[in-house]
């Protein structure tokens, strides 16, 4: 009877820890950031009433209705500055200072960039790239109000330096030729380069934040991950392409 009892017990225990280790990886790899990504990006240009989502790295007009569709993944906070090629810099998103749930985001949560109304903007200002840095951090900061670029002042922003041509959106021909579409492969999600500067009121996070970034296709939009290296905060950008 204790043989018995005893070789039962064993089977037991065999059993238990071979469904542990059956069970134990799929769980683990459903709580992994980097298994699904953190953020999903998509373009949307607004024409009359209609509304499609566009090529990230088009090159578009002032005067084009846009807006930015994101979906997140992880739960955490998500800080957007855009810096226009102007040089004047707007926080996007959360639309008013200080932070919390405002700005929190949630697994498999959308939301439109900005977030004011139904987050549709305007291109304008100067040819050239807007860049957009979009920073995701576990835990809530305080982004600092936007400060002018050095020398500059609300009574020139309209007459700011245009950029430097090397700095102008340009088409890649054989797109253009093949479809007409005007596209520059420089623009889009993109990782920040280490040494690359970042707006003033970013600066104090910029410093510690992650820069290393993996991106996929995902459907019309593109999947942003961190690098297997990287923690959060991450901090990576997306230049919007546009001409006059």
């Amino acid at each position: 009877m204790s043989q018995a009892r005893s070789h039962f017990s064993r089977c037991t225990w065999l059993y238990a820890l071979l469904l542990i280790l059956a069970v134990e990886p799929a769980r683990l790899v459903s709580q992994d950031a980097n298994s699904a990504g953190l953020i999903s990006i998509r373009l949307e240009q607004k024409n009359g009433d209609s509304t499609k989502t566009v090529q990230q790295n088009k090159v578009f007009h002032n005067g084009d209705i846009l807006r930015f569709r994101l979906t997140s993944r992880i739960a955490g906070y998500l800080y957007v500055v855009d810096k226009g090629s102007s040089g004047q810099t707007t926080t996007l998103f959360p639309v008013s200072a200080g932070t919390g749930a405002q700005n929190r985001i949630e697994p498999n949560q959308n939301m439109v960039v900005p977030a004011i109304g139904d987050g549709w903007f305007e291109v304008s200002g100067p040819p050239g790239f807007d860049t957009i840095y979009l920073l995701v951090s576990a835990t809530p900061i305080v982004i600092p109000p936007a400060a002018l670029p050095d020398g500059q002042n609300p009574e020139n922003r309209q007459n700011a330096a245009p950029a430097p041509s090397n700095l102008m959106p340009r088409c890649d021909d054989q797109i253009f030729k093949a479809r007409g579409d005007c596209v520059d492969p420089s623009a889009g999600a993109a990782p920040l380069p280490p040494d690359a500067p970042v707006p003033r009121e970013l600066v104090p996070f910029a410093k510690s934040a992650a820069r290393d970034i993996i991106l996929t296709e995902d459907g019309d939009g593109v999947s942003v991950k961190p690098a297997p290296s990287a923690k959060l905060p991450l901090i990576y950008t997306f230049r919007l392409a546009h001409l006059q």
